[in-house]
């Protein structure tokens, strides 16, 4: 299977519907639809959102309605909404209902990016011009090896130099990587919640990486049972 093969095999960008209850402000009263994607639906942009388990990239045809929307419902969205008045607060609730693009990878797909960093200890890599990605020394092909700059090809290694990744072949790895996920992580991000996502890569076979995870299982146990 080619690189191009494995990443459509299973994209990470995803098209999702989801309907969110929300409050509406008194100052929205009048434009409730904008001002409910302003408060609410806008400030997720590019950010981790946990419900959804992705970041959402990009939001269309939002709609309000007093229930919760079901696909195929044939709702035209073109009526009037009465939003919910609960007792003495000053705002009233109603249903939002959007359209998502959500960047989702999940364990085991395959993802591209660029290479943008190099060390001893990893490849960092830039997929889709925003997402960070690391690949770990050990989850690299076992004939890749470490070129200081200046030492010609040599695979001496020494500590804080500067150098780049060769692959079997002897080619600089300074481009396109296609990758399979390890594993990620959401970031916190600031108070209004917001977030970013790291991405773990290995471009080991799968018989490799199970491998790999078994012997840091044993390590682990070793060193536990020391303690």
């Amino acid at each position: 299977m080619t690189d191009d093969q494995r990443l459509h095999s299973h994209s990470p960008f995803v098209h999702k519907t989801e309907t969110f209850y929300l409050a509406l402000s008194p100052c929205a009263n009048e434009f409730p639809l904008e001002g409910l994607v302003a408060e609410h639906i806008s400030p997720l942009l590019l950010t981790y959102y946990p419900p959804l388990r992705g970041v959402i990239l990009k939001y269309s045809n939002a709609r309000l309605s007093e229930t919760p929307y079901e696909q195929g419902s044939g709702e035209s969205g073109n009526g009037v909404v009465l939003s919910k008045a609960v007792d003495e607060y000053a705002v009233t609730f109603v249903y939002l209902t959007v359209d998502l693009v959500v960047f989702a990878p999940t364990k085991g797909s395959w993802l591209e990016g660029f290479v943008n960093l190099q060390n001893e200890s990893l490849l960092g890599l830039v997929c889709y011009n925003y997402f960070n990605a690391a690949i770990e020394r050990h989850r690299l092909p076992k004939d890749w090896r470490w070129v200081e700059d200046g030492s010609q090809g040599s695979t001496r290694v020494g500590k804080g130099s500067q150098g780049y990744w060769v692959d079997g072949n002897g080619q600089k790895m300074d481009g396109r990587v296609v990758f399979r996920v390890k594993d990620f992580e959401a970031a916190p991000g600031s108070e209004s919640g917001a977030g970013s996502l790291n991405t773990l890569g290995t471009l080991l076979s799968v018989a490799e990486e199970k491998k790999l995870d078994e012997a840091e299982r044993q390590r682990s146990v070793g060193v536990d049972r020391r303690k």
